[in-house]
């Protein structure tokens, strides 16, 4: 899915902190369901925090680049 081109409203920018936080929380998931006896669950729930860690990280790596935008217009 293609990050989106048009400007969010303030309201709606994501916090840098936040996302980072998101993702910490989420290896820390990680790291706990991996210590749980093997079982599909288990398999599921890591699966499913994986793949929400990368897109948080995704998002993360957008919002870094937006903020390093504004702040370049800022400056100039």
């Amino acid at each position: 899915m293609e990050a989106r081109k048009i400007p969010l409203p303030a309201r709606f920018k994501v916090k840098i902190s936040a996302l980072e936080a998101d993702i910490a929380f989420c290896d820390a998931l990680i790291t706990f369901a991996g210590q749980i006896p093997e079982t599909v669950y288990q398999r599921a729930e890591i699966q499913v925090y994986k793949s929400l860690e990368t897109e948080l990280e995704r998002r993360l790596k957008i919002a870094r680049q937006e903020a390093h935008e504004r702040s370049q217009r800022l400056t100039a």
